[in-house]
Parts: C-alpha cells; sequence; structure tokens
C-alpha cells in the first residue's frame, strides 16, 4: 500500500463514499501528480500540462479542485468550454469556485448562453487575444494577496483560430506576465501534432507535463 494511502487508512476514521471513491478513482494518479509536482516548484510557476483528448475533461477539473481545496484564488481562463458547461461541470464535481474568476472567450463566439456574475467575464472571441490578454489581468488584478493561480484552459483550442507564431507570441508574453504576478500558472495543452508550437510553447515555461505518459 502507498505511504500516502496507509496515512489515510491509519487516520482511525471511517471513509465516506467520496472518498472512498476517490481513493480508488483513476483520477487519483492525476491528484498525486499535480500533488507532487506543485510541492516540487516554487511558490509561483508556469507549467505546460499536455494530455490526451480522453484525459482533457479530467485534468481540469482535478486542477480546479486543488486550487479549491487549498483555498487558493485564481483566474481560470477558457476558451474551449462555455461558462454554462463549465460550471455545471463545476457543480458536478462539487467544486468551490467562489473565489474563481472566469474569464470566457468562447461564450459570445459559439453563440451559447450568457450568465450574469461578478466573477465572470466575457471575451467576444478566442481570435482576440489582445481583449483575452487585457481580460485575464484585469480579473488577476481583483485577487488580493500573493498567492494566486492561473489555468489556462486551452491552447490548443487558441491553435484553431489562431496561427501558430501569433500563438507563440501571446503565450510568451502572458507567461512573463504570470511569473510578474507570482501566480501558480498553468496551460493546458492536447497532445498532438502540433510539436513544434509546443517546443516552442515550453521554453516559456518552468515545466513540462506529458500526461500522455504518466497516466
Amino acid at each position: 500500500m502507498p505511504k500516502n494511502q496507509e496515512n489515510e487508512t491509519q487516520k482511525g476514521g471511517i471513509l465516506d463514499d467520496e472518498e472512498l471513491f476517490d481513493l480508488v478513482s483513476p483520477t487519483r494518479e492525476i491528484d498525486m501528480l499535480i500533488q507532487k509536482t506543485f510541492e516540487e516548484m516554487q511558490d509561483s510557476f508556469v507549467v505546460l500540462v499536455l494530455e490526451k483528448m480522453r484525459q482533457y475533461s479530467t485534468a481540469n477539473m482535478r486542477l480546479a479542485k486543488y486550487f479549491a481545496k487549498n483555498a487558493i484564488p485564481g483566474v481560470y481562463a477558457s476558451t474551449n468550454k462555455p461558462l454554462t458547461a463549465l460550471i455545471e461541470n463545476f457543480k458536478k464535481e462539487k467544486i468551490d469556485f467562489k473565489n474563481f474568476y472566469f474569464v470566457d472567450a468562447i461564450t459570445k463566439a459559439s453563440n451559447s448562453e450568457i450568465i450574469d456574475g461578478e466573477n465572470f467575464i466575457y471575451v467576444d472571441s478566442p481570435k482576440n487575444l489582445i481583449e483575452l490578454s487585457i481580460a485575464i489581468e484585469n480579473a488577476m488584478q481583483k485577487i488580493k494577496g500573493k498567492n494566486r493561480f492561473l489555468v489556462f484552459d486551452s491552447l490548443s483550442t487558441l491553435l484553431v483560430y489562431n496561427k501558430p507564431a501569433v500563438i507563440a507570441r501571446f503565450v510568451h508574453s502572458l507567461t512573463s506576465k504570470a511569473r510578474s504576478w507570482k501566480a501558480k500558472a498553468i496551460f493546458l495543452m492536447i497532445q498532438g501534432k502540433e510539436d513544434e508550437i509546443t517546443k516552442i510553447i515550453a521554453q516559456f515555461c518552468d515545466e513540462t507535463i506529458e500526461l500522455a505518459r504518466k497516466i
């Protein structure tokens, strides 16, 4: 039995259904990888996470759950899933997102439902990278304290709307800002055929995690 699981068993309490599910679920491998990576990094960092398509929904939800459980506020930027669907997933996973700011760049472009909220910011399109960058910066400035995160979900979607060279400049700029904010910044990307742009983006990050190889 792994040491961390043994420690949980030795607490003397009885696990409820949710804790038992988490203990045996494949998502626990992702949780352990996230925790290990964050513990090994500095207080602030920039990480590129490469994942398979089938891992996509799992990885981004586990990241959000990690920040929620550790009471770390931050900005979740979505270019892939409309805010209505994203919030529905958060509620399904019982993720407390009251300390999250959401920057949504896909709802308007896909004519999806717009929901109002103080923490919800909409950008017209994933093509408008200047507006997207400004929206993320404005959201980040609303967060008090130094311990904060930025999750960008996902770079693969931006490649559908923009040329690789444009994306490279955008990521370079945003990673520089993330360092100035001293944020825990995670950029999600589907591992695929865009090897050249992936290599370029990886140069802007402190570490690249390939979930496709680890999970």
